[in-house]
């Protein structure tokens, strides 16, 4: 079956979704649901609601009353949100017994995960983990691959396998990401270190403010490279050889082979080593 793009909007995602339950009592497609019985959309991915952000909203909505009702799913006793979280803490914010919502039955559980995450990221920005996780439950629970995650959200393969690999990062630095304090262009860079380094970078970035760039060049410059056994062995050979310091750039196949010498006589002792070698 073709998947629908999630990237064309939620109104034409909405329109094909579901039945709507038309208000016996009135014939209104828009119901006034008791707030108690609605239940959080179990896939929501936004894991944090900035309080000034719902405030802002529950002053807007006392003001001028709620501009679009929430969409929910008959479930159970009760029903689940499909659309309008921020909207729904806002009533409650406001200390509403009631909501106008629209109630649509037959939405699947996997309907609800998708219109969760498009919900948030054409209207609310998600975090870079809150993201993370989205495209992960996608993949796990929906068992969508990153070409289909990315076809749907109208981002490329590339982005989303991005974004799926900030889940790597130490748990003390995916808190700083959800708190803006670190980017996910810091986020990708610092995935250069592991464990005590990769925290040690990121509360550097943080403290000196670093932007994404000099944060990459950073990382660059203090990875230790693993070099090939064979060309360390070349090394520690050539060191007791000459009996100088030997460094070594480049890889196996081509690169610059450094002796440090300390005086004049380091120079004719390596002479006359390249001398009895080519003697021999």
């Amino acid at each position: 079956m073709t998947r629908r793009a999630l990237g064309k909007g939620l109104e034409a995602i909405f329109a094909g979704l579901g039945t709507e339950v038309v208000n016996p009592q009135t014939g209104a497609l828009v119901h006034e649901l008791e707030l108690i019985s609605i239940n959080p959309n179990p896939y929501q991915p936004r894991r944090e609601f900035e309080e000034s952000d719902l405030k802002e909203l529950a002053d807007s909505i006392g003001e001028k009353g709620l501009l679009q009702p929430i969409l929910v799913r008959k479930h159970a006793d009760g029903y689940q949100i499909v659309a309008g979280e921020r909207r729904f803490r806002a009533f409650q914010l406001l200390k509403k017994s009631t909501i106008p919502a629209m109630v649509r039955e037959h939405i699947s559980d996997r309907d609800m995960m998708e219109l969760a995450l498009v919900e948030n990221v054409q209207r609310v920005q998600l975090n870079p983990v809150e993201e993370a996780q989205a495209y992960e439950q996608l993949a796990n629970a929906c068992g969508l691959t990153h070409d289909e995650i990315a076809a749907q959200m109208g981002k490329s393969r590339v982005a989303v396998t991005n974004t799926l690999r900030l889940l790597k990062l130490e748990p003390s630095v995916l808190q700083w990401l959800r708190e803006g304090k670190l980017t996910a262009g810091h986020g990708r860079a610092l995935l250069q270190s592991q464990g005590a380094e990769q925290i040690k970078r990121a509360r550097a970035i943080i403290d000196a403010t670093l932007n994404v760039r000099e944060a990459e060049k950073s990382a660059k410059q203090s990875v230790p490279k693993i070099m090939d056994p064979n060309m360390r062995a070349f090394l520690d050979e050539l060191r007791s050889l000459v009996g100088m310091k030997v460094s070594l750039r480049g890889g196996a196949r081509k690169g610059v082979v450094e002796i440090h010498y300390m005086n004049r006589d380091d120079i004719d002792n390596l002479i006359r080593l390249l001398r009895q070698g080519r003697a021999l």
